[in-house]
């Protein structure tokens, strides 16, 4: 089977966050944007719809892995989920998220483009978070 075609601009995001992996603590307050976006667009949450929730589980597997807690993620997953988080987290992407209806609509179609290619391990990642007795997001 043939991998999707990535999203444009999405390469940007990911070597941007390829950088930002290499630093817990910039990695931290990156998974701290986004959960402060995602409670600030809940008015608009049938707008973002599954892509809410899928992006609650990228959030909360960086989380994870900044934390130490959890690591058995591919590298090139992880390059992949931190730059979906970034893609939302950025304001000035492809569709600037100020345009009110159309502003999220980018975001949502790169979180299900990366959603679709590394949501076995974000399976995993909530068996894992399951058996440590955490609720999903």
């Amino acid at each position: 089977m043939s991998e999707l075609p990535q999203p444009e601009g999405f390469s940007r995001y990911r070597t941007r966050a390829s950088i930002l992996l290499r630093s817990p603590d910039e990695l931290r307050a990156l998974t701290g944007r986004a959960a402060r976006k995602l409670a600030d667009t809940a008015a608009v949450s049938e707008r973002l719809g599954e892509a809410r929730e899928q992006l609650s589980a990228l959030v909360a597997l960086l989380k994870a892995y900044a934390s130490g807690d959890y690591r058995a993620v591919a590298t090139r997953s992880l390059i992949s989920i931190a730059a979906a988080v970034l893609y939302f987290v950025v304001p000035m992407d492809l569709i600037p998220d100020f345009l009110l209806g159309l502003g999220l609509v980018d975001d949502v179609a790169v979180i299900g483009y990366v959603f679709s290619i590394v949501g076995a391990e974000i399976n995993q990642f909530e068996d894992w978070r399951r058996a440590q007795g955490e609720t999903s997001p």
